[in-house]
């Protein structure tokens, strides 16, 4: 009798040790799981923001699904990669020498599923411009990536920012303002130049007081 009981007890601690074990390592897999896909999501971010920094494209296209869309600050939307290639690389045509972009701040993930994940955060893009300056501008980002055959895709990204602090507008305002000084300036300094021509062009004017003759 005392033999059954002592292994009755044996068995109870048995399965309780197994079943904390059970309780333990569960979480512990699920954790190493969403890191390893975590770790992956960050390898496409890398790479999405490599391609803009650099403005090579060619290694990020594997990595973008083939529904993808970006909507960028000024509101257009592209669903190709020449597409938003050509408009980017416009960017550099007028005032804009380099455009650098780096994300600040904590990502915020949720995982609408094992395969779709959205993503937001803040970024701060530095411009510098041809005249030697540069400008900040702060913006939010909000991605959804999509895995497909064990790579995260990017399915959607979206840029916002504050259209009252936009630093191009404000450079493009300022050499505005810079022509139309300039120009006003000149066109003082010309006509002052060209009357100052007319008036030693100009003979001397005979006196027409009358004169008086000696008789």
């Amino acid at each position: 009798m005392r033999q059954q009981k002592w292994l009755t007890k044996c068995t109870q601690l048995l399965c309780c040790i197994l079943l904390v074990l059970g309780i333990w390592c569960l979480p512990q897999a699920a954790l190493a799981d969403n890191q390893q896909e975590i770790n992956s999501i960050l390898q496409t971010r890398e790479i999405a923001l490599e391609a803009i920094n650099n403005r090579d494209f060619s290694k990020v296209q594997p990595y973008l699904h083939p529904s993808f869309t970006i909507t960028t600050v000024d509101n257009q939307v592209f669903h190709t990669v020449p597409e938003f290639e050509k408009y980017w690389n416009q960017q550099f045509s007028s005032t804009i020498q380099n455009i650098k972009m780096n994300l600040t701040g904590d990502t915020v993930r949720t995982f609408l599923s094992p395969e779709i994940v959205v993503s937001s955060g803040e970024a701060v893009a530095t411009f510098a411009f041809k005249d030697g300056k540069a400008a900040d501008m702060g913006m939010r980002w909000t991605a959804v990536l999509q895995k497909l055959q064990d790579k995260w895709t990017i399915q959607s990204l979206h840029f916002s920012s504050n259209l009252l602090d936009n630093p191009v507008l404000n450079e493009t305002k300022r050499l505005v303002w810079t022509t139309i000084i300039a120009s006003a300036v000149g066109g003082f300094l010309i006509v002052m130049l060209v009357l100052r021509r007319q008036q030693k062009k100009e003979p001397d004017q005979p006196s027409q007081e009358p004169q008086v003759q000696n008789k």
